[in-house]
Parts: C-alpha cells; structure tokens; sequence
C-alpha cells in the first residue's frame, strides 16, 4: 500500500509540475491555452484522488495545484504578474519533482517539512486572490492594481523559496525547465489531435449547467416562454429583474424542460459572460461553449456555428455587466451582438440581467415591462420547507410565514434562510435574527451572489454608482430605502428641488430594477434592498431635512380626536402611516428629542389608536426620554391606552403606575385622574371590580373637583359597566343616561354613542328586544358615521346576540362576520375573542356542534392568553357541554 500511494503521489506531482509549465507555456502560444486546462484538469482531479492516501503535505500537491489553476483560469487574458508566478512555481514544482525522485531518505523529512511550508504559502495565494475576486463587482480581479500587489508580494515570496531548495539541494536539479517545456509542446499536441477526434461525439447538453430540484411559483412564466419556444423558430426572450429574484433558475427551468428538448434537442446552449470584461470576452466564452477552436474573431465564429443549426436554443446569463457597461460605445457594442444573434432564423435567444428594461434594438417576444417578480408566499413556504428539510416546521407555520413576508418572498433570501435552518435554527430564531441584524445574516459559507444576500444587492448598487447620473440615483435610493410603503407622487414632487435631474435619478432606479412602480405610481423597494441600503447608504442631510418637513407636515395634518372630522382628516396619514411610522424610528435613532418630534409621534400615534393599535412608536420614543419626563409621562399613558385596547392589561397597569408615578412628581393632578380613570377601566377588564370601582370613583372626584364634567362622565360611563356585569341594572342605568346627557352637552359624539350603545344592552339582557334593537342601530349609525372601527364591531356583536335570541341566525351570522373582520383589522384581541365565542354560542344554537366546539377552543385560547380567566372559563365550560353531549 505505502508502495501504491508513493507511485501515485509521485503522478500526481508530475501532473501537477507539467500543468503549471502548461499555465505558463499559455503566455506563449495562446491557441492551446482552454485545451491545456481542460485536459490537465481532469488529470489533477483523478490524481487528487489517488493521492488521498498519501502523507501530508505530498497529498495536497494536486489539489492545491488544481485550486490555483481554477482561480487563474477565470482570467482570459492573463497578465504578467500572473505568469511570472506561474514560472517561479513551475521552477519550484520541478525542483521539488527532481529531488523526490531522488533524495535519499535521509533528507526527506527535511523536504517534506519544506513541502509543508510551500503548500502553506500556496493556499495563502489563493485564499488572498478569492477574497479580491469576490469584493470586485466585474470580476476583472487579476487586472486590479490590489491583485497586481498581492501577485508581486508573493511572486517574491515563491522566488526566495526557489532559491533556497535549489541551494540545499542542489545535486538533485537535472531536469531542467527547458527539457520538460519539450515535454510540455508533445503533450499539447497529443491533447490537440485528440480533441480534434473526439469532438463531434461530444453532447451540446454536456455543457449545460447543474440545475436545483426545487423550484416553485414559477409555473406561469416557464409555460409561457416555453409555448414561445415551441410556436416559434426564432423567439426573443428577456428576463429582466432585481438581483436574487431568480431570473438564472428561470431560464434553467425553460432549457431543461421536456417540451423544449423534445422541439430542441441537444441543440440547447448556456452560456454566462458574468465574468467577462467586453464583447470580445462574451465572444470567446461563447465560441467555448460551442466547443469551437479558438479563432480572431470569435463573435462571427460563433454565428456561423449556430445558423448549421436546424433548430437551437441560446442562453445568455448574468448580461449586466456588459448591458450597464459605463461607456456608451461598449453599450452599443453590446447591443449589435446580440442583434445578430437575434438575427439567426432559426435560434430562439433567451437572455437574463439584472434591470427592467431589456436591450435596444430588438423585438423581445416576452419581457414583462416590471421585469420578473417575488414569488408566492405559498411558493416561498414550500421552497423554504424542501431544502430545510426539516419535519418540525408545522409548529413554527407563523414565524416561518412571517419570516418570508419580511423578505418579500425574495428567492435568493428565501433559499439562504433555509439553508440556515438546515443548521438547526428555527424559523423563530431566524426571525429574531432578522430583527437584529436584517440582511446581514442571510448568508451562506460563500462570498459571492449566489451566497450572500448583501453581495449580491452591492453588485447592483456597484453597477448603478457606474452610470453617469448614478450619484443622483443612489441618493434618491436612500430616501426610497426609509419608506416602506413607496415614495409617493406628492412627496417625490416635493424633493425635485434639492436634486439635478430627480426624474433622471428615477428612471435610474427603475432602469436597474432596484426599484418598482407600485400601483399609485410609488416607487417601491423589495425589503431586503431597503434595509440594506438604509443601513449602508444614509441619507444626504439636505435630503433627510426635506424629507423630515415633508412629514411632519403630514403628521400634523392628520386628526388630533375621533370626532366628525376623524374620517376625513385620516385620509391625510392613511395612505403614508407606513412611511411615517419608518421615518420617524429612524429619527427617534438619530436625533435628540424634541418638542416637534414629540408632537409627530403623538399624532401618528393616535390615528393609529383608533385604526389598527400599536405601541411601537411611542415605546420606541420611551427609550430616548430617561431625562425628560415632561414627554416621558404621556408617552407612557399612551402606551398603556393601547395595550388596553389590545387587552395586554398587565402592560397596560405595569405603564400606567409608572405615568401616574411621573405625573405626581410633575404635579399634574388632570392627568393623575385620567391615569386612574384607565386603571379603573384596566381593574374592570381583569374582573377586579372593587378595585376597579375605588379608581374611578377617585378619578370622578378630581375631575369635578379640578371643573372636568366630561371626563367625569367618562367615569360615570366606566361605573356603569361594572353595574352591568353585578346585574345592578337599574343603576347601570342611571351612570349611563347621566353619563350621555353630559356628552351631548359637551359635543362628544363618540362617548354619547358608546352610551347609547350601552343602554341598548341593558333591555336585551333583560329581554326587552325591540327597545334594544332601537337603541342598538342608532348607536350603529353613529360609529359608522364616526368610521369608528371598534365601535362597529362591538356594537355588531351584541346585534348578533339579540338577533340570536330571536332566532334570526342568518342575520346574527352576517353580523359577527363583519365584526370579527373588524376587531381582526384594529387589533382588538379581546373584542375578537368575544366574537368568536358568541360564533360558537350561535352555532351551538343552529345544531353546528364542531363548528361550535372550533370557535369555542378559539375564543378560550385568546381570552387565557390576555389574562381573562372568567371568560375563558366560561368557554371551557361550554366546551365540556359540547363533550359530553
């Protein structure tokens, strides 16, 4: 065995010695050079592998050998640096071939720890000129002046290293580098005649590339490319689109697809001039791919070879490169080869690139005018659930979803994030990821396109920076990167003074697909490019100034109450909550509070307390406002009214001790009140009704002492719904009808509706329906006519009950569909949780008993995690009535 491994090491050496020379010898005579290198490795991938056995580091040789040679050979054009290093390990190599042959044992340890040392600096080379070629966006990296140094410094590195073998060895140099550049000129011949021999028996389809098994949510476009192809000799086809949108995969699916090769055949072709600097490159990878001889005029080569072709099919991959090529001669140049081959009668073209707006110059049969879309959050999910291949996914259903929604479905994220769980990270885990770092993490071991997520949007920010008005376009990016929901037309209006030329800049972003025209004519971004280019790309301050006016003007535009004016002043901010709520985070990070800023906040805040609740802003705010508790204090009431109405009541009481704590110090007895007055409510909801009762009744007294009558009724109101739940009816009523009477007089539409409301459902459960029905729809009108969504639904839920107690079930179901819609659209878990317990009471009544039982496990899982332990027992309890029955 040592025997065989010591013979097939010494192969491998010569393989990797003659290969080498070979690389070198190409400065010579270029014709040989893709027929050295393909030939010689196969050699060093078979002698890889028969030296696996071998003792390091002699086992390394060939493939250390094979992943410089690799690297190399993505240069077509190799510069001189480049073979001066070849010769040096070249010389080096056939020193080292020369002593193993016959240095005694005595010396090999010496030469093997030498060996060691070499293949330690060889790795080194290849590992410093990967890093270059993977962060240089045209991949020309062995033309970059940082490659050129790198090359010199270990150029020098190899010399030294010559030098030293020689001198230590020097009995054991007889082969000389002339007499093996001999054997090298026999062998290209050999390799040569071969070939010549061989070709016409080589597939076209051999070349294609690999593709990956899964693929989805691409249905649509491969069938209609593919019944193009079919129907036609000679159709054009672009694929246009964002990077990482799947456009490559795309146009794999097509030539693999079994209509194509049944039309096609084997004369199917891929070729992709990713790494190609000009035309000619393209050319010569092109004519490769064909398998043609190396010629002068490579283009021309190429077409006569495909228009022998009866019947072909050509793929043109990664053209952006050469389509957004910086001088507009190269961009012509590009254009007319394509025009001819578009020219070929009988070859359908199929080119993919980065960007929206496909080449000059040619009748494209299929190129969607928004480039190729995001797929299917249904295609992401079973993408996502094929590669991680993981049977534990059912239960993570909503943070997976969640997870994909975040990444707008965006192929290239969306393969990367399950490559990641295949390392046992859960899609909640990933999430929380995504949180912290956006984009950052969604990559895999690798640093190009295919592996980054990041890299691969830098490649397109590369190519716009190129262009000349790119400056203009990467700052109008920046301000699209803070806007979730689009830029709109009326804000875009608004910036055109601090730009050049803003719509040059747009047509820029739209022409590189980095952005998409939305419906309303916004310009949109994928998320992934949004959160990278905010992150990477700030905003010009002229620029985050105008825009920062822009929106507090919107802001401030919006309603400051629900009243009458609610629904009209709403359509202010509706259309802009989403860029505003973006906006002001990103100054909640970088600015010092501010009187404006607070006022901002507060008024996004509360359009979005009466539309669909949330805290983030303010509690984003919170976080800045340690030393200022002026701003503080409110902050932290507001935040706890609307945990309330999510029915996070614990948060909801944990933030109003804390506002109540600050209003004491502040000496603000008003709000002191309105804190007690929302603990009441809060006592109330988690069925403490005694301590419920002594908060309000507190707050009612301030409020009179301090001339409040309105939010005294306010109280009143509270007081009355605690009568109701004791079943005190009569003096419900007396709270409620008090209570009303004050808001009339005060022009409070809204809280004399929600008595109205209340007094309506006094006389149902007492059995008195038709005063309750009459009380209930005047109360309906006037949400509706208010567009209070919360009141609509609450006000529908008890029509439902008084409808169901009349056995009207048709309506009763018409009813709380359109309230769980709502309560589903504001956030109000517990009102949904009411709804849906008072579905299933309906249900049970029609005879529906799983329908029922569904409804009913809903309802308690919502009320047990909000904390209302007695309506969640009631729903167990007509659970087991359901069981046992």
């Amino acid at each position: 065995m040592q025997s065989l491994t010591s013979t097939c090491s010494c192969r491998a050496f010569t393989a990797a010695h003659v290969l080498t020379l070979s690389l070198y010898r190409s400065k010579l005579n270029p014709s040989t050079t893709k027929v050295v290198y393909d030939g010689f490795k196969i050699v060093l991938e078979g002698m890889a592998n028969m030296t696996d056995g071998a003792p390091w580091p002699w086992k390394a040789i060939p493939q250390t050998i094979l992943q410089f040679a690799k690297l190399v050979e993505r240069s077509l054009d190799l510069p001189a640096k480049i073979h001066d290093l070849i010769r040096e390990i070249s010389q080096l190599i056939a020193t080292l071939f020369n002593v193993r042959k016959e240095e005694s044992s005595a010396h090999q340890s010496e030469l093997t720890s030498f060996v060691e040392v070499f293949f330690a600096d060889m790795q080194r080379i290849i590992i410093r000129l990967r890093v270059v070629e993977k962060t240089h966006p045209a991949k020309a990296f062995l033309l970059t002046d940082r490659a050129n140094a790198i090359l010199q410094d270990e150029s020098a590195r190899m010399q030294e290293a010559l030098v030293r073998l020689q001198t230590r060895f020097m009995a054991y140099t007889a082969y000389t580098v002339e007499s093996i550049l001999k054997c090298v000129t026999r062998i290209q011949s050999t390799v040569d005649t071969a070939r010549t021999e061989v070709q016409p028996t080589i597939s076209n389809t051999a070349r294609l590339p690999g593709r990956s098994n899964v693929f989805n949510g691409r249905d649509e476009s491969v069938n209609a490319i593919v019944k193009l192809i079919c129907a036609s000799l000679c159709a054009c086809i672009a694929i246009m689109g964002s990077g990482g949108i799947g456009k490559t995969s795309l146009s794999l699916a097509v030539i693999y697809d079994e209509r194509v090769v049944g039309v096609v055949g084997d004369s199917r072709y891929f070729v992709s001039v990713e790494g190609a600097s000009d035309v000619g490159a393209a050319a010569k990878l092109l004519a490769g791919q064909l398998g043609l001889p190396e010629s002068s005029d490579p283009l021309s080569a190429a077409i006569s070879h495909l228009e022998t072709i009866p019947r072909g099919l050509l793929i043109v991959d990664d053209l952006e490169t050469l389509l957004f090529s910086n001088t507009a001669a190269a961009q012509r140049e590009t254009e007319r080869m394509l025009q001819r081959l578009a020219g070929i009668p009988t070859l359908t073209l199929i080119i993919t690139s980065r960007g929206a707006v496909p080449p000059n110059g040619i009748r494209w049969s299929y190129a969607p005018s928004a480039g190729l879309e995001t797929i299917s959050l249904p295609a992401a999910r079973e993408t996502f659930e094929q590669i991680a291949g993981r049977p534990d996914l059912a239960s993570e259903r909503n943070a997976l979803d969640t997870l994909l929604t975040n990444v707008d479905c965006m192929p290239l994220a969306v393969t990367l994030l399950a490559q990641l769980a295949q390392l046992k990270n859960p899609p909640s885990q990933l999430l929380q990821r995504w949180h912290r770092t956006k984009t950052g993490f969604i990559r895999s071991d690798g640093d190009d396109r295919e592996s980054s997520v990041d890299v691969s949007i830098q490649i397109s920010l590369d190519l716009l920076e190129g262009t000349r008005n790119g400056m203009e376009g990467q700052q109008l990016l920046s301000i699209c990167a803070h806007l979730p929901d689009g830029l709109r037309p009326s804000v875009f209006e608004q910036l055109y003074t601090h730009f050049n030329d803003i719509h040059g800049a747009r047509d820029l972003l739209f022409k590189f697909a980095l952005v998409s025209i939305g419906p309303e004519n916004e310009l949109k971004m994928l998320s992934p490019v949004r959160h990278f280019v905010s992150k990477h790309h700030p905003m010009a301050m002229n620029h985050a100034a105008a825009l920062r006016k822009i929106y507090f003007e919107i802001a401030a535009s919006g309603p400051k109450r629900m009243d009458e004016n609610f629904s009209r002043l709403a359509q202010n901010v509706a259309p802009e909550y989403g860029n505003l709520t973006s906006f002001l985070l990103h100054l909640i990070d970088i600015e010092e509070p501010s009187q404006e800023l607070f006022d901002a906040i507060e008024a996004v805040s509360e359009y979005a307390y009466w539309t669909v609740p949330s805290t983030t802003l303010r509690e984003a705010f919170c976080q800045r406002l340690d030393a200022h508790p002026v701003w503080l204090a409110p902050c932290l009431k507001d935040v706890a009214r609307t945990h309330l109405r999510q029915a996070e009541y614990a948060l909801a009481v944990a933030n109003l001790h804390a506002a109540r704590k600050l209003y004491t110090t502040l000496g603000d007895k008003f709000q002191e009140a309105v804190c007690g007055w929302l603990l009441g409510r809060c006592r109330r909801m988690q069925d403490d009704f005694d301590s419920a009762e002594r908060e309000l009744l507190a707050a009612k007294d301030t409020f009179i002492e301090l001339g409040d009558e309105g939010d005294a009724a306010q109280c009143a109101q509270e007081l009355g719904t605690i009568c109701i739940l004791r079943e005190d009816y009569a003096q419900a009523v007396v709270h409620f009808t008090s209570a009303r009477d004050v808001f009339k007089r005060c022009g409070d539409r809204l809280g004399a509706a929600q008595c109205t409301q209340s007094l309506g459902l006094i006389p149902l459960l007492l059995g008195n329906f038709a005063e309750a029905d009459a009380e209930l729809q005047s109360a309906l009108a006037e949400f509706e006519a208010l567009a209070v969504l919360s009141g609509m639904a609450n006000c529908r839920l008890i029509l439902a009950n008084l409808r169901s107690h009349q056995n009207d079930y048709d309506s009763a179901e018409k009813h709380l569909a359109t309230a769980r819609e709502l309560y589903m659209r504001t956030g109000e878990r517990n009102g949904l949780a009411y709804c849906h317990l008072t579905i299933g009471q309906v249900r049970h009544a029609q005879g529906r008993l799983q329908d029922a039982m569904e409804n009913f496990s809903i309802a308690e899982e919502i009320h047990t995690a909000i904390g209302n332990q007695r309506l969640a027992t009631d729903c167990r309890e007509w659970i087991a009535k359901l069981r046992d029955s």
